[in-house]
């Protein structure tokens, strides 16, 4: 019985390979969820501003919240930096990818504590106003996020580090695929910064 995969026969089809092969699309997928899931925040921003219901977008009378900029700006740096050693990491020298990608874990992980922080000194909250509803959403359900991809590049990290580099391709599959999705955040973490701090 011939079974074939692409012209390929399967038994010649490494494992190794097609787990990296996997890893790539599903990364892919997941970050393309994430973007279309942030959509809905990046509409319900324009949607609520354009609306302007009893003209409280900003909050209620003599109340508009008004988030740190310092925060935001540290956030964004941490996100940018974070994404661009993560998606470096996949084309280092095998013997500084760790490196790397420790320093990207750390960075992520920064801009989640100060995402904390932050909510921890806004002075108010999702029912005072349109804005503030958006906001409160949009960077706390980000946080989350990159608190998920935290710990998916510290499996990475420790999966890799207790198997070795027996499987070079998966390695750099599984690096590559964080990368991508740091990136797909630091996008839209760009949008965030841009609509919620400048533009408000």
């Amino acid at each position: 019985m011939d079974t074939t995969a692409g012209g390929t026969h399967i038994e010649e089809i490494e494992p190794g390979d097609v787990l990296a092969r996997n890893i790539h699309l599903g990364s892919r997928v997941w970050a393309a969820s994430e973007a279309f899931f942030f959509l809905a925040f990046f509409f319900a921003f324009l949607y609520l501003r354009a609306l302007n219901t009893n003209g409280i977008w900003r909050g209620w009378p003599h109340h508009h919240p008004n988030p740190s900029l310092a925060f935001g700006i540290a956030i964004l740096i941490c996100v940018l930096a974070c994404a661009a050693v993560a998606r470096g990491a996949a084309s280092v020298a095998p013997a500084m990818w760790r490196n790397a990608a420790s320093v990207a874990l750390v960075l992520a992980l920064a801009a989640v504590g100060l995402q904390a922080a932050q909510f921890s000194s806004l002075g108010f909250g999702p029912t005072d106003g349109a804005y503030a509803s958006v906001f409160v959403g949009w960077s706390g359900l980000f946080a989350l996020m990159l608190l998920g991809t935290c710990y998916w590049l510290g499996t990475v990290l420790s999966d890799v580090t207790r198997a070795g580099d027996a499987s070079p391709e998966v390695r750099a599959a599984a690096v590559d695929g964080v990368g991508f999705v740091l990136l797909v955040l630091a996008g839209v973490e760009i949008a965030a910064f841009i609509l919620l701090y400048i533009v408000k």
